[in-house]
C-alpha cells in the first residue's frame, strides 16, 4: 500500500527525467557563465601592471587638498596677527634690551640666542652680522635690516680709555631717563608720551589710550596687562616707569546708569549689565556698592575689578 503510494507520488517517467536533466544543465550554465566570462577577460589582458601604475598616479594627484588649504589659511592668519603686533624702529642690535627685541617681533628663543651670543663677547659690527645668529632666518633679517643702525666709531674712540667723567655720565644718564619716565602718569599721558616707554611704539600707545578711555582711567598699573597684546615681558620692562592718579578715574552711577552705559565698560559684560539694571528695578536703588554681590553671577573677583569704577550716584 505504502509502496504504491510512494511510486505514485515520487516516481518520474522517462520524459519527466529528461526535462529535469535539461533544467539542471541550464541552471549550471547560468551559474558558470559569469565566472567563465571573467576568466576569458583576464586571460586576454594578463599584464595589468600598466593599469596599476595609472591608478596609483591618479590617486596621488587626486589627493584632497582642502585640509592643506585650511592649514595654510590658519598659518596665514597667525602671521597676519603676529605682524600687526610688530613695532618697527631704528635700533642698534648691540646691547638692545630683550623687551625691544620683543617689540621687533622676535620670539623668546631668538632673543635668548642673541643674549647668549652677547654674553660670550659677541658684537655686531655691521648689520650683516645679525644673519650669523642661527636663530635669525632670512625673512626676519630681511624685515629688520632696513632699521638696523650701528654707529661707526673711529679707532680713537674705540681705544680711548674710560675717564672719570665718562663713567659718571654713564651712571647719570640712566637715572635721568628713569626720572623722566617716572613722570608719565597713565591717566593723562597721550600717545606721544607713552611711546617714551620701553617696548611701546605707536601701535601699543594707541591701544593703551583706547582701553583707558573705555575703562574710565587706570586704577592700578597692573591693568596694563588687560590691554590687547600685552605680555609679562613688555609689562615688566615699563612698570617701574609709570604710575596712576586714581582721582582721575571716571565712575559709573549704579542708580542712574542705563544698560548701554553699563555694558560699554570693558569689565561689565552685556549679561551683567542687564542684571544690574533688573536688580535695581526689583529691589530699588542700590544702598552700597557691595549690593552688587547679591547678583547671582557676581563673584568676589569680578566685584574687585568693577568696584573702583562704580558709585551710587552722580552727586
Amino acid at each position: 500500500m505504502i509502496h504504491r503510494w510512494f511510486e505514485r507520488c515520487f516516481a518520474f517517467s522517462r520524459r519527466e527525467l529528461n526535462g529535469i536533466c535539461m533544467l539542471s544543465i541550464f541552471l549550471l550554465a547560468l551559474w558558470a557563465a559569469p565566472r567563465f566570462y571573467r576568466l576569458i577577460h583576464v586571460s586576454e589582458d594578463t599584464d595589468i601592471s600598466a593599469h596599476i601604475d595609472k591608478v596609483e598616479h591618479f590617486l596621488s594627484t587626486a589627493t584632497p587638498k582642502s585640509p592643506r588649504r585650511i592649514d595654510s589659511t590658519s598659518q596665514l592668519l597667525d602671521v597676519v596677527t603676529h605682524l600687526e603686533n610688530i613695532d618697527y624702529f631704528t635700533f642698534d642690535p648691540n646691547g638692545l634690551p630683550a623687551v625691544e627685541w620683543k617689540r621687533l617681533g622676535l620670539s623668546d628663543r631668538q632673543i635668548r640666542v642673541i643674549k647668549n651670543y652677547e654674553a660670550k663677547g659677541g658684537h655686531f659690527r655691521v648689520k650683516e652680522d645679525l644673519k650669523k645668529i642661527y636663530s635669525i632666518g632670512d625673512s626676519d633679517y630681511a624685515r629688520l635690516a632696513p632699521y638696523i643702525h650701528i654707529p661707526v666709531k673711529s679707532p680713537g674712540q674705540e681705544a680711548a680709555p674710560p675717564t672719570e667723567h665718562s663713567e659718571s655720565a654713564k651712571k647719570i644718564t640712566p637715572i635721568l631717563k628713569e626720572r623722566t619716565a617716572l613722570a608719565i602718569e597713565l591717566n593723562t599721558a597721550d600717545s606721544t608720551d607713552l611711546q617714551q616707554l620701553p617696548g611701546i611704539g605707536p601701535v601699543y600707545a594707541s591701544r593703551i589710550v583706547r582701553f583707558r578711555n573705555r575703562l574710565g582711567g587706570f586704577h592700578h598699573v597692573s591693568q596694563l596687562m588687560d590691554v590687547y597684546g600685552f605680555d609679562t615681558l613688555r609689562f615688566d620692562g615699563l612698570k617701574k616707569f609709570v604710575h596712576v592718579d586714581t582721582s582721575l578715574v571716571k565712575k559709573i552711577a549704579l542708580n542712574t546708569a542705563d544698560y548701554e552705559a553699563l555694558k560699554a565698560h570693558p569689565f561689565i559684560s552685556p549679561k551683567l549689565a542687564n542684571l544690574i539694571v533688573q536688580y535695581r528695578k526689583q529691589h530699588g536703588p542700590y544702598r552700597a556698592t557691595h549690593d552688587l554681590l547679591q547678583i547671582a553671577v557676581m563673584d568676589e573677583e569680578n566685584f574687585r575689578k568693577i568696584a573702583p569704577y562704580v558709585t551710587l550716584s552722580d552727586d
